[in-house]
């Protein structure tokens, strides 16, 4: 797997610049069809973008509660080096990685039916995991115990509708904002909140990477994401309708000597 200094220091950043990361739900997608690997979190703190990590193709972890950078680091670099989603679990749960205050979730492209989690003993009820085949979904400082489940069935759900991964993963963090969200936040249910996702061959930065952060004290962060969610998929479905354009009108123009029509009379012009 290339992975360019960009996206290098766009690790370092992530890693190093948002420590300590805190999470109140996240959910991690694989979808083998596309390969794309998404993630999306909420929480009641100024931002929750850090808690997650995806190698393009591979993998992705997350590192939440009282999220070390370390151990989302080190789990980070055995993913590059091949190590299952159960090696890096038992490395992150030595005593140097503080593990009883933290939640984490990995999983791989070689073997998406089986994310591997863990809930520290000393992360904030309500907290667990509930996982899936290519779905791992995990909170803490949830308002209540079925928050979990519903976000759970939100992603199952969304997959089996066969919907693209960027939109099983809105659905699912919109689902825990419905059951309850943070509860700190009250009716904000979270303050930050983002979507991240891969697609394989992502080597600069990720293809949809959408943030909102804690700026203030009353922003819905989830329904802002929301917002700049759909405005993202209408820029796409744009972008795609005038590639389709331009390939229709490279199809269905005349060719006159191997040139397009258009092409030549633009040379007649000129001439």
């Amino acid at each position: 797997m290339k992975i360019t200094r960009q996206l290098w220091f766009s690790i370092f950043l992530v890693t190093v610049l948002y420590l300590p990361s805190f999470a109140t739900w996240s959910i991690i997608v694989i979808d083998p069809k596309t390969k794309k690997i998404g993630i999306a979190g909420a929480s009641c703190t100024p931002s929750v973008y850090g808690i997650g990590l995806i190698l393009p193709g591979k993998g992705a972890i997350v590192v939440q509660a009282n999220g070390n950078p370390l151990a989302r680091l080190q789990g980070f670099r055995m993913m590059m080096d091949g190590a299952t989603p159960a090696a890096i679990l038992e490395k992150l749960r030595q005593p140097d990685f503080d593990p009883e205050q933290q939640q984490y979730a990995i999983i791989s492209m070689n073997d998406i039916g089986h994310p591997v989690t863990y809930t520290g003993t000393r992360t904030i009820s309500h907290a667990g995991t509930l996982t899936g085949n290519g779905i791992s979904v995990q909170g803490n400082m949830l308002t209540n115990p079925d928050e979990l489940q519903a976000i759970f069935d939100a992603a199952v759900k969304a997959q089996k509708d066969s919907l693209p991964i960027q939109d099983i993963l809105m659905l699912a963090l919109e689902a825990g904002a419905r059951s309850g969200g943070d509860k700190r936040c009250g009716e904000r249910k979270a303050s930050s909140a983002f979507v991240i996702v891969a697609k394989p061959d992502d080597v600069e930065k990720y293809w949809l990477s959408l943030i909102i952060y804690g700026n203030d004290d009353h922003t819905h962060a989830v329904e802002a994401l929301r917002q700049k969610f759909d405005a993202w998929k209408a820029k796409e479905k744009a972008n795609d309708n005038t590639q389709s354009l331009r390939g229709l009108l490279n199809n269905s123009v005349p060719v006159v000597g191997g040139v397009p029509f258009f092409k030549l009379i633009k040379n007649i012009k000129k001439s």
